[in-house]
């Protein structure tokens, strides 16, 4: 499987979420749950409490939504799960979020104060007219904030990770701020973890979740 190493020491983590937004139009949403990853299944599992209880699962580009084992909806999904947060931060790629293995080459290093900036860009040509640059800011070898441009140079997005604790030697990211740009103004998502646990044995049902036939 690209870019898991079997002989790694972190394969799957679990944790106690809230997840803040606040839409452009004014509106907000909470939403309270628990969130499970295992690199080998990858399903990103969100055991949701509040507002309702529902299970979604991540799994490729597709997020499913069950509510007492029923399908409620399936809708498409820009995240990936072998490209996402928890994979990154499993598989020890969070630092520089994955881009040293995504395609993406270093264009500048600069050190501001105590922090390490970095820009990457696209190696290939038709990746370039999609994508643009990102740039992205360490201290101390861990991931601080991350900005992402489009071809034309307009900043779609930004990321910020605080907070960083040490569970069974993993280093990860308890609070982490994002904030997303568009036309119509910009939408503010903060995601909070506690009660983290890496390599949890068992509960192998949750984390690998099977969907039923659909």
């Amino acid at each position: 499987m690209p870019g898991i190493n079997f002989g790694q020491q972190f394969f799957r983590i679990s944790a106690d979420f809230s997840i803040k937004e606040k839409i452009s139009d004014g509106t907000s949403k909470l939403i309270i749950g628990k969130v499970f990853y295992d690199l080998s299944a990858e399903k990103i599992i969100y055991d949701i409490s509040f507002p309702e209880p529902e299970t979604w699962v991540l799994q490729d580009t597709t997020l499913y939504r069950f509510q007492s084992n029923e399908l409620l909806s399936e809708t498409s999904s820009f995240i990936i799960p072998n490209s996402s947060f928890f994979h990154y931060t499993l598989s020890g790629q969070l630092a520089d979020f994955g881009l040293k293995n995504s395609g993406y080459t270093i264009i500048d290093v600069e050190k501001k104060e105590n922090q390490i900036l970095t820009t990457w860009e696209p190696k290939e040509d038709r990746v370039k007219s999609l994508m643009g640059k990102v740039i992205m800011s360490n201290l101390d070898k861990k991931l601080q904030a991350i900005a992402f441009y489009n071809p034309n140079n307009d900043l779609l997005s930004k990321q910020f990770y605080k907070n960083y604790i040490n569970v069974s030697g993993c280093e990860i990211p308890t609070e982490i701020t994002q904030i997303n740009y568009h036309d119509q103004g910009q939408n503010y998502q903060v995601t909070s973890y506690k009660n983290v646990v890496i390599n949890e044995k068992g509960n192998e049902i949750i984390y690998d979740y099977k969907l039923p036939d659909l």
